[in-house]
């Protein structure tokens, strides 16, 4: 007879804290702040991106770059 794989026992997740009243009426970026230094940026690089769309590069491309180490 075979033996049957074990269960793993699962670990206790900490407790969800109650959302706020009146959390879910708010908008994402209402729910979410967002540093204005971090809105500052995007805006400058959105508006780089428009001047020359040709110096963008795909996303997985910068992936590649950021994960392959050092030579």
């Amino acid at each position: 007879m075979a033996s049957r794989p074990r269960k793993r026992k699962r670990e206790a997740q900490p407790p969800v804290p109650a959302e706020p009243t009146g959390f879910s009426s708010l908008s994402k970026a209402e729910q979410v702040p967002v540093p204005e230094s971090h809105l500052i940026l995007a805006e400058e690089r959105l508006a780089e991106y428009r001047r020359d769309p040709s110096r963008a590069r795909p996303a997985r491309d910068v992936f590649d770059r950021l994960t392959t180490p050092d030579r």
